[in-house]
């Protein structure tokens, strides 16, 4: 905490997650990473921006319940946030029910609320960024509770939903969509404003949950550009990851990277494989939600079913992936998602491969379209169609060494322009959440 001869900041910055702290395991793992990363790395280019502030990161309660617990990871996280005088705050849940269900939701939404609430009798200003479903019902618990006492702060919450029932699910749950129309018209009352994490994914909440343009904060997907782990690895180191993971360079690697669900379209990755069984070489690092996730079996059995040659990773991986975009032999790192409100993989391919590593291969639906500009910094592809993802790896395959590398630059100096974490945050914290 903040020495007591030194006063305490009065502005507090309360982010509320699932992923990243004591796990990472998805994108918004990444974007705690990132989060960590600017509070670690990039404080002083930060608070010249935003002005002072303590940091807090409220997270479920970690411990066997929570899927790839990693208590180092976790050590590290509190590490970087009490330097900056904050505190890890762990938020009670019942671990014996199942996290994706609105019960667990509404307990960990009703304790960031109650959290935030505690935090204002400390702070004259406090800015909540409730991160996706778990959290989205912060601000409507906020506000059930009534006006906080006359001596406490401001609070400031943003609902940063980075999907929806609507938008995942073929058949939406009707819980979930419930929950997530009730947390989105919170919006509106004072302080309460929803994250505009891309002009996709924006219309479709103003389209399918009335949600207003006057209601939003600017939040786009950032990283960290000065991340030692998102700097390409040495060829040297690069191979030598690789012959650890028993991924074999003597053909072109196409690379897939996400979690076991059906919305990030393994199965149509693999499937479009077929006619390139013997041209390439799948390495496929799918994170399952537990041990028992049923699709782990199911993606390895259609792998040996179609007869693709393929490294197949049921763990999280980071070098992996750095160690394959840093090499010119991964023609294409594919993301066949059904859907996609943003995603972090292209922004760090364009980092990993500037200087000739491989092409992004995506569907031309959702956040892909913001983040690729078709056969300049990746390709796009027609979802509507079945051979459509074929020949996108196909044309990533063919591609000249010359025209990759140019392609693979321009991809870089798109993102080093657009993603810098501290521009990001800096303008979303001080436009809105806290003020001077």
């Amino acid at each position: 905490m903040t020495p007591a001869h030194e006063p305490v900041p009065s502005r507090a910055l309360l982010w509320c997650t699932f992923n990243g702290a004591a796990n990472c395991t998805n994108g918004i793992g990444r974007q705690t990473q990132t989060l960590l990363g600017a509070l670690d790395r990039r404080w002083s280019e930060l608070t010249a921006r935003t002005g002072d502030f303590i940091p807090y990161l409220a997270i479920p309660e970690p411990g066997p319940a929570t899927w790839a617990y990693d208590p180092d990871r976790l050590s590290r996280t509190r590490a970087v946030v009490e330097q900056r005088g904050g505190t890890v705050i762990s938020l009670p849940y019942d671990t014996s029910a199942d996290f994706w269900s609105v019960p667990v939701w509404r307990q960990l939404s009703g304790n960031a609320s109650r959290t935030a609430r505690q935090l204002a009798a400390q702070h004259a200003h406090v800015a909540v960024v409730a991160i996706d479903t778990p959290f989205a019902g912060t601000a409507r618990a906020y506000l059930d509770a009534g006006p906080l006492a006359p001596d406490c702060g401001t609070v400031n919450i943003m609902q940063a939903l980075c999907g929806t029932a609507r938008l995942n699910q073929h058949d939406p749950d009707l819980a979930q969509l419930a929950w997530e129309q009730r947390a989105l018209s919170a919006a509106g009352h004072h302080g309460v404003t929803i994250a505009d994490i891309s002009p996709t994914f924006t219309a479709h909440l103003r389209d399918e949950y009335n949600v207003s343009a006057a209601h939003l904060t600017r939040f786009p997907c950032s990283l960290d550009l000065t991340d030692p782990d998102l700097q390409p690895m040495p060829p040297v180191q690069a191979r030598r990851v690789a012959a650890a993971y028993g991924v074999p360079l003597d053909r072109p690697t196409v690379l897939a990277v996400g979690r076991t669900d059906p919305v990030k379209g393994l199965d149509q990755l693999i499937t479009a494989l077929i006619p390139l069984a013997d041209l390439v070489h799948l390495v496929a690092v799918i994170v399952p939600f537990d041990k028992s996730d049923p699709l782990t079996h199911a993606y390895q059995q259609q792998i040996a079913d179609a007869g693709i040659r393929a490294t197949y990773v049921d763990r999280f991986s980071r070098e992996l992936p750095r160690a394959l975009a840093s090499l010119p032999n991964t023609a294409a790192v594919a993301c066949p998602s059904r859907s996609e409100s943003q995603g972090y993989l292209p922004l760090e391919v364009a980092l990993w491969a500037r200087h000739g590593g491989p092409i992004v291969v995506a569907p031309a639906l959702g956040g892909f379209t913001e983040t690729i500009i078709h056969e300049r910094t990746g390709l796009l592809y027609d979802p509507e169609t079945a051979e459509g993802l074929t020949a996108a790896i196909l044309a990533a395959i063919k591609l000249p060494a010359e025209a990759r590398t140019a392609m693979a630059q321009q991809a870089y100096h798109r993102v080093t322009r657009e993603r810098d974490v501290v521009t990001a945050y800096a303008d979303t914290l001080s436009s809105t959440l806290l003020p001077a």
